[in-house]
């Protein structure tokens, strides 16, 4: 799964919670969703069951933004944060 549908899946399960959406973007932290403990802990659930994955606690305790919930995803994954899936020259 790319970055995209992995950002797309966060945003979507975010939806489920919220229910003001128009600040769900990628740079936003919990607390400018106005996320609460119960809401962090059942988003971070529900991706957790999806992508069969850990969040590390420190996650969950200071005001993350959605691109690092994204990022952690991919690392967990074992797939790279810039997943293009394609190779490219050597640096």
């Amino acid at each position: 799964m790319d970055r995209v549908a992995v950002r797309q899946s966060v945003f979507d399960e975010l939806g489920i919670i919220l229910v003001d959406k128009s600040e769900i973007r990628e740079g936003a932290t919990f607390e400018d969703l106005v996320l609460d403990e119960h809401d962090i802990e059942r988003l971070f659930s529900a991706l957790g069951k999806k992508f069969k994955v850990e969040f590390p606690d420190f996650m969950k305790a200071k005001p993350t933004a959605l691109a690092m919930v994204v990022d952690m995803i991919m690392f967990r994954r074992g797939e790279t944060v810039g997943d293009s899936k394609e190779s490219g020259s050597e640096a």
